[in-house]
């Protein structure tokens, strides 16, 4: 949905004209072509208002997921551009008849001479700028509100509801990564020892850094994990997350999965519920945030925020206000945005290697063959197999 910003500017810059002249319309001239036109306008710009408003709601408030849905909303893009189509082309015609309208007063005046021109500009002073709309858009406009009424009729009567079935409940991937990311078995993790080693020591050499550099004043600190998905990124962060030199470092920690959308409240409450391991019940901003500064206020804090994505610089700012109540906050942010990580890090990110190939292949016999005896059992031409398919995966975890 990302041409939808721009396509209701654009649309409603072009409404703007073509109904602050067919209005003017109505005052200077009483041809019914005139009013037949516009009420034919107004209803096409009913129209438009309802297709924008539905395409504005789903991409900023809905993650959809049903395909006649997602269906129903390329239809309506598809009308808001056919309708911006029609009334920028009508907006070019009262330009072209606008020039055509000049040089014919220009050819006039030339022949006919100034007091001439003068009583031909009150003869037509009525119907001057007077550009009637062309039955061909007319019949388009028509067609355009046809194929909403048939949008409207398929949403209506094409709907599954619960009379035709039991729904399939699919989880939300971004609550079980949520409640389970920071949990993690070492000896399922392969080639990320030393990785984990290096983000440790950075985090725990930058507390002194930190204090010296900015005069022991309250600290945030953020090291973010860049690189593609796939990479392991969550990986390494939920290693980082369980070393015990850091548990034993920091006096309470915090774990938080972020949505695509970078929604300040929600953040801020599952901030507040990894802290105290339970379920707040704020849904304000100012209440959440009050919260956590009781939460941290002057304690070592250890915060991971999965899957970060934004790159405004006011949400982030908002979001780490409270952060400043603590003694030390650091956060360790994965990534797969280079400018959603320069926009936060306070010190070098930190980008994993790609898995050797024997550390990739461990991992792949992990899945693939469970089990040393399974694997010794195996086909050779499996096992052959799957070592092909490991180099194709180029050390990348998925």
């Amino acid at each position: 949905m990302s041409g939808v910003v721009f396509t209701s500017v654009s649309v409603w810059m072009a409404w703007k004209k073509l109904f602050s002249f067919l209005r003017a319309l109505t005052v200077s001239s009483s041809s019914s072509w005139v009013a037949m036109d516009l009420e034919e306008l107004r209803k096409m710009e009913r129209t438009t208002r309802r297709i924008l408003a539905t395409l504005h709601d789903a991409d900023e408030h809905w993650n959809i997921r049903e395909e006649s849905t997602k269906l129903r909303l390329r239809e309506l893009k598809e009308l808001a551009y056919d309708i911006e189509g029609i009334v920028k082309e009508y907006e070019r015609e009262t330009g072209r008849c606008d020039k055509m309208e000049a040089l014919k007063r220009y050819t006039r005046y030339q022949y006919t001479g100034k007091r001439k021109r003068h009583e031909e500009n009150e003869a037509h002073s009525v119907d001057s700028g007077v550009v009637q709309v062309p039955y061909e858009f007319i019949s388009r406009i028509r067609k355009i509100e046809e194929r909403f009424n048939e949008i409207k009729h398929f949403s209506t009567h094409f709907s599954l509801s619960e009379d035709d079935g039991e729904r399939w409940f699919t989880p939300d991937i971004s609550s079980l990564r949520q409640t389970s990311s920071f949990l993690v078995s070492a000896k399922r993790i392969f080639g990320r020892d030393k990785e984990k080693d290096i983000v440790v020591e950075k985090l725990l050499s930058s507390h002194d850094h930190d204090a010296e550099s900015r005069g022991g004043s309250h600290v945030v600190s953020v090291l973010a994990i860049v690189g593609m998905e796939g990479l392991g990124k969550t990986t390494l962060a939920k290693l980082v997350y369980n070393d015990p030199r850091l548990h034993h470092s920091f006096d309470k920690h915090a774990w938080v999965y972020v949505s695509e959308h970078f929604d300040v409240n929600a953040i801020s409450r599952d901030i507040v519920n990894s802290l105290t391991n339970g379920a707040c019940q704020f849904t304000e901003l100012a209440d959440l945030q009050e919260k956590l500064v009781d939460e941290i206020k002057g304690k070592r804090i250890l915060l991971v925020l999965d899957n970060v994505q934004n790159e405004r610089g006011d949400f982030w700012d908002l979001l780490c206000l409270p952060m400043c109540a603590a003694r030390i906050c650091k956060i360790i942010l994965t990534s797969r945005s280079e400018e959603a990580a320069r926009l936060v890090q306070t010190m070098p990110p930190h980008r994993p290697c790609c898995l050797s190939f024997d550390d990739s292949w461990s991992l792949f016999k992990q899945v693939a063959f469970p089990g040393d005896q399974e694997l010794q059992v195996a086909p050779a031409n499996l096992i052959e197999i799957g070592k092909k398919i490991v180099k194709k995966l180029l050390g990348v975890y998925v």
